[in-house]
């Protein structure tokens, strides 16, 4: 019966951390994106600095609380208000960039008025480009018709990412650009995908330097996985040596963490839990999407707390403060109370604010060290 029990955590487990990404699609997929920016009106806050020097940018996802314009808005509101990166994650628009195809002017517009709400609240912008499954890294998702289960051994959809590449480099001119997610939850799902991959990578990684050559360019890296601490995987060893895959394109180690998936409390995470890092890359390191759930789960796959949300955030600042991270990213300024199923309980506390926008421990937090002068080091640059 035990065994049963832990065997479903774990299960619970594996789609939570999936579900992470899934959101993100979920918000793009919700329409935001198309709506955004129907009527100016950002009015910037006038900033107060004070304490000891960061040397790493803040920034928030544009996640919003709820799946309308106005709480869009309000996300990347608090993202300029609270910090200085703002994080989109979106799948490939496959069939606006095929051969032979033309960006069409709805993705033209579209694209023109995200960058205007992204300038005019200063915010340097990550963009990152996730071309799979959330629910399964093994296979390409959204694909076009006639290209159902293909992969990126398919010179045509390999070119589409390429150009996808080229037209957000060109048309957003980001700081930051990932050209695939948890890329190492590819290699354990699938190593032939994996491959096929790099070959596309590196061919986009050109692509982007030859249009845009100040962005920084990289894939990011499930953390927990990398170190094969997931619950719902064998224990193994790290699997560093996916570094060496990238050789010279990678220009920043950039990792996801959530570690609440795979320690209970803040506490548990080893004292060189993100210090090992630098045994293994001197690339600037960031952290591109982190939480950590302010609420425990029904069936216990995690227990934390406010408290221990906040423990864990302190925990993440001493730490990007001694590696002289490039930048941490936030998944959710605000819980997203549009994730009530049973699937995403991981998420539905881990924003830094209620869905109501009331603080958490947390917050407090964010707020102090947001207020500390930004003094940046080599890798948080850019356009």
């Amino acid at each position: 019966m035990e065994h049963t029990r832990s065997a479903r955590r774990l299960r619970r487990a594996a789609r939570a951390a999936a579900a992470l990404a899934l959101v993100l699609v979920t918000v793009a997929a919700a329409g935001c994106r198309e709506e955004l920016i129907q009527e100016p009106g950002f009015e910037p806050t006038p900033q107060t600095y004070s304490g000891t020097p960061r040397p790493f940018l803040l920034g928030f996802s544009s996640v919003p609380a709820e799946l309308t314009q106005e709480s869009y808005r309000d996300a990347l509101d608090l993202a300029a208000h609270y910090g200085e990166v703002l994080l989109i994650q979106r799948a490939p628009e496959w069939a606006e960039f095929l051969p032979g195809v033309e960006p069409s002017e709805r993705l033209d517009e579209v694209t023109l008025r995200e960058r205007v709400a992204v300038e005019e609240r200063a915010l340097r912008l990550f963009y990152a480009l996730d071309p799979f499954d959330p629910l399964d890294r093994g296979r390409l998702t959204g694909l076009p018709e006639g290209y159902e289960g293909a992969d990126f051994s398919n010179a045509d959809l390999r070119a589409a990412f390429v150009a996808e590449a080229r037209y957000i480099a060109t048309s957003y001119e980001p700081a930051y650009l990932a050209l695939g997610v948890e890329i190492n939850a590819t290699f354990e799902r699938s190593p032939a995908q994996y491959q096929a991959f790099l070959a596309a990578y590196w061919e986009a990684y050109r692509a982007v330097k030859t249009v845009s050559p100040k962005t920084l360019v990289f894939a990011t890296f499930q953390y927990e996985q990398l170190l094969g601490v997931v619950p719902w995987e064998p224990p193994r060893q790290p699997r560093w040596e996916l570094l060496d895959d990238f050789a010279a394109r990678l220009d920043v180690f950039a990792v996801a963490t959530f570690p609440s998936v795979a320690f209970e409390v803040a506490n548990d995470l080893p004292p060189l839990y993100y210090h090992q890092i630098r045994d293994h890359t001197q690339l600037p390191i960031a952290f591109a999407a982190v939480g950590f759930a302010s609420a425990p789960s029904p069936d216990g796959v995690h227990s934390s707390t406010p408290p221990e949300q906040r423990r864990y955030l302190q925990r993440l600042f001493t730490d990007a403060d001694t590696l002289t991270a490039a930048f941490v990213v936030w998944f959710a300024g605000r819980d997203p109370a549009f994730v009530d199923g049973s699937d995403l309980d991981l998420l539905s506390s881990v924003g830094l604010r209620d869905a109501g926008d009331r603080e958490k421990e947390a917050w407090t937090v964010w707020e102090e060290t947001a207020s500390r002068p930004v003094e940046t080091a080599g890798g948080a640059g850019g356009p």
